[in-house]
């Protein structure tokens, strides 16, 4: 007997690393219909924009590259690093006792694959339960070819993490070329030998066929629901969640390529639709000040629909908020603001509010960073719009948003749209006026000041600080 084209078992609104996860748990336990909506015309959302790091805690990648964890170290690095009040214990002990289990219930069911970071420390590891490495995972790179038809719909990972706009990169690569670590010529090297030597693919599409950080974790979901039958419907946005009489979800409302439709659910729906990083109603009203959309890094359909449709049907809400924050910078002519999580931190710059003043230490993890960012500002005394100062020592040495060291991309190779009040400023230290240095030193004759963002990124919300 054939069934009516708009009944399912489960309606997953979203599909992200945790919308997929979802749909896919769902359909192994035994869902005959699954369906993952989503109303932007690529799937993958801010999950394939990020770098895809996820932190699992005594995880099974871990335990097979040798490396010693259990879950009391892990439960007592969070009790000692999460606010007092902010996560209940009952939650913290289950994501300690599930999270393990579900990278491997993943990997033996599916085609999603993780590497371990060795060499990624937790952000407090002077903290008892800290790890140096392994607790971080970031997703195995697989060639985009492998999605077939679905492949021109993935969200691809931000610009930020490209080469040339050209070549994907790890994270551990990221790393690597950014701090000129031992071997980054070498890893350079290859990474452009690999793309120019795939013709077959360059020659029809502007980014290498190697899918790295979230675009390679939501490719593996998208392939795994593919080979369980599971379809995703595109340019198809939730409009409202519909109750019965006992106040069960039991239908939704949706608006497909301009059509309303209903659909029903007879086993629940799961909501996994982002944040509210584009909404600037949603962020005067729960975020901390300064906020804007304009600072946001994430995808650009988080717009909260979700959460105002469950707030509308009675659903409770917390930690809104919180996000996971980080300063940004905005690139001239660039679709999306860059996240500066190494950049700051790098010996030779300082980060300065517009008196002047070092808003926080540069080299701590960007959550602490950003949580006295907010801390620290007022009406009275601004932090933003905020500067990243350096000098020419650090210009030669580091790579900063989209601009190479002066070794490989000397001041003259700029873009002229980067020098100005917008983005960058450069010149003799007797030559910048005291509003330009915002009173702070530069170690050489040359320096530059870097105009940062501060703010929120990804999953809850995305900010910046101008």
């Amino acid at each position: 007997m054939n069934q009516p084209e708009n009944l399912f078992d489960v309606i997953v609104v979203g599909s992200g690393n945790g919308g997929m996860t979802a749909a896919i748990t769902a359909k192994l336990s035994g869902a005959a219909r699954v369906l993952v909506i989503e109303k932007c015309d690529t799937f993958g959302g801010t999950s394939g924009l990020s770098g895809g790091g996820v932190w699992i805690p005594n995880n099974h990648y871990a335990k097979a590259a040798g490396a010693k964890d259990s879950v009391a170290e892990a439960r007592e690095y969070l009790r000692q690093t999460i606010p007092v009040g902010d996560v209940p214990e009952y939650l913290l002990d289950t994501y300690l006792e599930h999270a393990p289990k579900m990278m491997q219930f993943l990997h033996d069911h599916t085609r999603v694959r993780y590497e371990s970071l060795d060499h990624y420390p937790d952000y407090y590891t002077d903290k008892p339960g800290a790890k140096t490495g392994h607790r971080s995972l970031e997703p195995e790179t697989i060639a985009h070819s492998e999605l077939g038809d679905e492949g021109p719909f993935l969200q691809m990972n931000h610009q930020m993490m490209y080469l040339f706009d050209r070549i994907g990169i790890t994270q551990v690569e990221a790393q690597v070329l950014m701090s000129r670590s031992s071997g980054w010529i070498k890893t350079m090297l290859g990474l452009l030998w690999n793309y120019w030597k795939d013709i077959a693919w360059w020659c029809k599409h502007k980014r290498g066929r190697r899918l790295t950080c979230g675009s390679a974790g939501v490719a593996r979901l998208r392939l795994s629901m593919m080979d369980l039958g599971i379809p995703l419907w595109r340019n198809t946005a939730l409009q409202e969640l519909i109750a019965d009489n006992d106040n069960r979800i039991t239908s939704i409302k949706v608006l497909q390529e301009g059509k309303e439709k209903i659909l029903l659910a007879t086993q629940g729906v799961i909501l996994a639709a982002g944040g509210f990083e584009n909404n600037q109603a949603m962020r005067e009203k729960y975020l901390p000040k300064p906020t804007n959309t304009v600072w946001s890094a994430a995808h650009k359909g988080n717009t909260g629909d979700a959460i105002r449709a469950a707030q509308k049907t009675g659903a409770a809400t917390r930690l809104m908020d919180g996000a996971w924050w980080c300063t940004t910078l905005a690139v001239p002519g660039e679709p999306l603001p860059r996240l500066s999580i190494m950049e700051k931190s790098l010996p030779g710059c300082v980060v300065v509010d517009p008196q002047g003043k070092r808003i926080s230490n540069e080299s701590q993890n960007y959550m602490a960073y950003q949580r006295e960012f907010f801390a620290r500002h007022s009406k009275e005394n601004p932090c933003y719009p905020a500067w990243m100062i350096f000098d020419n020592r650090f210009r030669s040495r580091y790579i900063v948003g989209p601009v190479f060291n002066k070794t490989m991309q000397p001041d003259w190779a700029l873009p002229k749209d980067f020098l100005g009040d917008k983005f960058m400023q450069r010149g003799e230290r007797s030559a910048l006026t005291q509003e330009q240095l915002h009173g702070v030193w530069l170690y050489e004759s040359k320096g530059m000041c870097w105009k940062c963002h501060s703010g929120q990124n990804f999953t809850d919300d995305v900010a910046r600080n101008t």
